[in-house]
């Protein structure tokens, strides 16, 4: 008889890709920038004491079992995350990949989900970004601090075509 085949929970593993991309303000640490207490084959060296903004963030690969092992973030060349409640998908670029999104199957899934009915996805390469839809919309964050700060998308802005 052949063993559990449940699926392992996934990990991080090597990844990190999260402690590049986010800025960290407790760590003075800009987005897009490695984390200095990040080792590719020790992982986070200061994990149990980790800053709040690094707890908080819910890398969506680890926490999603549709999403398979070519959605893992150092395969895909970027990071989701989601926020308003999960209506709101956010993608983060690698800045050295950021156009990695528009490979499939990336591009034609991130498509569909901003199809869904209340649902928004954000494409972001630093402070600038794509809103998907019918029409894509250019959009920035508003202040880089922000940014920076929470590497998040919270302040956005439409930006003239």
């Amino acid at each position: 008889m052949v063993g559990d085949l449940t699926p392992a929970p996934k990990a991080c593993g090597d990844c990190g890709l999260c402690c590049k991309i986010m800025g960290v303000t407790a760590l003075a640490k800009p987005a897009g920038k490695w984390c200095r207490h990040f080792g590719k084959a020790t992982g986070c060296a200061i994990y149990g004491e980790r800053p709040d903004d690094c707890r908080v963030f819910n890398c969506l690969w680890l926490l999603t079992d549709a999403l398979g092992p070519e959605w893992k973030p150092t395969v895909a060349g970027f990071v989701l995350h989601s926020e308003a409640g999960g209506t709101r998908l956010i993608v983060e670029c690698d800045p050295a990949r950021p156009h990695d999104w528009r490979r499939e199957p990336y591009q034609a899934s991130l498509r569909r989900w901003a199809d869904a009915p209340g649902m928004e996805v954000l494409v972001f390469a630093g402070a600038r970004g794509v809103r998907l839809g019918v029409e894509d919309q250019a959009v920035r964050r508003t202040s880089p601090a922000t940014a920076a700060s929470t590497g998040a998308a919270r302040s956005i802005r439409r930006t003239p075509a």
